[in-house]
């Protein structure tokens, strides 16, 4: 007889029911301080830009702190109107709020995630610029995030395009920098890596734990991590670039994707070592 792999069994598998208890009661807290801060978006967002900027921000702490995720930073960041544009490596869903917690971020994402339940409506709580994949609306997307650059917006990119598995950073899309090309906007790469899941050092085999991609089941995905004891996340800031210093969008994409996975690999290194 054949048996099926659990892709999502670990070591870590090992909550009491105390733990169970101070999780259900902290999802309670939870909704009930997120509830009045996702009306208070729907009603005042608009109305009240501060309110459209900073809500979100208190979701994502407040998430975080549901998920008892420690954010760990290293170098500096530049929240300034000198620079308006972020870069990240991308592994999970979780990037979001980790990403969304420290600062006031409209973050750019595949249109349809804009359908998907629960997930699309926060996204568009939260600001999110939706693209689409398509060649045709390639200049009306180029447009949205100039605008929103131009208007002093800070605006987060995943240049991979999609979620990796976390052994390594996936080469960038150079179309992410469409908008950027020839133009004096400041870049600040940021290195996210997933170090600890329960105090363990993550491996490759509890990778998959953190990173979420290709074909696997968000709902298994999901309740793992709110088995989770706690999790660990690094925040790595590279130094800044102008985008006007390179010749081409194509140059600009292959010097940051190189800085980006040289930083990676050199954390995913030092953790191993230790």
């Amino acid at each position: 007889m054949t048996v099926k792999q659990n892709t999502y069994f670990s070591p870590i598998d090992n909550l009491s029911y105390l733990d169970h208890f101070i999780f259900n009661l902290k999802l309670f807290v939870f909704v009930v301080f997120s509830v009045p801060l996702i009306f208070a978006v729907l009603l005042f967002g608009k109305l009240i830009p501060f309110f459209g900027k900073w809500l979100p921000v208190i979701f994502h702490q407040l998430l975080i702190w549901l998920l008892s995720i420690q954010i760990d930073f290293e170098g500096e960041i530049d929240t300034s109107n000198n620079s308006n544009l972020y870069i990240s490596n991308h592994l999970s869903y979780l990037d979001i709020p980790i990403l969304g917690s420290t600062f006031p971020l409209r973050f750019v994402a595949k249109s349809d995630i804009e359908v998907w339940p629960l997930f699309g409506f926060l996204a568009r709580l939260g600001r999110t610029i939706f693209i689409s994949r398509n060649r045709s609306e390639s200049l009306d997307q180029k447009n949205k995030i100039f605008k929103s650059l131009s208007s002093d917006e800070k605006v987060l990119i995943f240049p991979e395009g999609t979620t990796s598995d976390g052994n390594r950073v996936l080469d960038f899309k150079s179309s992410s920098f469409s908008a950027l090309e020839g133009q004096n906007l400041i870049i600040q790469p940021i290195v996210l890596v997933y170090s600890d899941l329960n105090g363990i050092p993550i491996n490759r085999w509890l990778r998959p734990v953190i990173a979420w991609y290709g074909d696997m089941d968000l709902k298994p995905h999901l309740t793992k991590l709110a088995n989770l004891r706690s999790i660990k996340a690094r925040l790595i800031y590279l130094d800044k670039v102008n985008a006007k210093n390179f010749s081409s969008r194509k140059n600009l994409s292959k010097h940051l994707e190189n800085e980006i996975k040289k930083v990676y690999s050199s954390a995913l290194s030092k953790k191993l070592a230790k």
